[in-house]
């Protein structure tokens, strides 16, 4: 008979989209401490990461020096629950299987996280049609593989809110899409590390 796994989360926020990708990783440890290094892993650690969010994070930084506002201090650990930091919004989790973050934003534009759109929370996310945004949700989910082994997903979705928008995002994720990947498989090493430091459970 055919494995019955659970439901995505991610279908509750974003069941229709225009470009999804999917990484994967099987870790040598049981569900429980794979999950708690997906949590606590300081995705910071990573030089590679470090460096392609601060080159994101550039223009921001370079309107801040001509407009003579204060610099952001020093950056803390990123974790996903600093995910806020850029945008993000934690729009479900369930322990030790599933976590889904969501933002809506013009991530094309040179500007401030301000100029995002309004606030949304978890109960809005999906239903959002306001034309000129993006709407952008990536989940990681766990599932026993094996004996005290853990397989990790991790899926990022877009969905655009009209067909204009969908030719600037377009524009926008040919340059930008590589080094978002690039994000996500780096993200997976550092969990597979932490994880298997603990040791595989038996």
């Amino acid at each position: 008979m055919p494995v019955q796994t659970e439901p995505l989360l991610l279908d509750r926020y974003l069941p229709h989209y225009d470009v999804t990708e999917v990484d994967a990783v099987v870790i040598d440890a049981d569900p429980e401490t794979t999950w708690q290094a997906i949590r606590r892993s300081d995705l910071g650690r990573s030089p590679v990461i470090r460096a392609l969010l601060e080159l994101r994070g550039l223009p921001v930084r370079l309107r801040r020096i001509v407009s003579r506002r204060p610099a952001e201090s020093a950056l803390p650990p990123l974790t996903l629950d600093e995910m806020t930091r850029a945008g993000f919004v934690l729009l479900e989790e369930v322990h030790g299987r599933e976590i889904v973050l969501g933002q809506i934003s013009r991530p094309w534009r040179v500007s401030d996280p301000a100029d995002r759109a309004p606030a949304v929370g978890p109960s809005e996310f999906a239903a959002f049609d306001r034309p000129g945004f993006a709407k952008i949700a990536f989940n990681i989910r766990l599932e026993p593989y094996g004996s005290g082994r853990t397989l990790v997903t991790t899926e990022t979705r877009t969905a655009t809110t009209d067909p204009a928008t969908a030719r600037r995002f377009g524009r926008y994720w040919t340059v930008i899409g590589p080094f978002s990947g690039l994000i996500r498989r780096l993200m997976l090493r550092l969990v597979k590390a932490d994880a298997e430091r603990h040791g595989p459970v038996r």
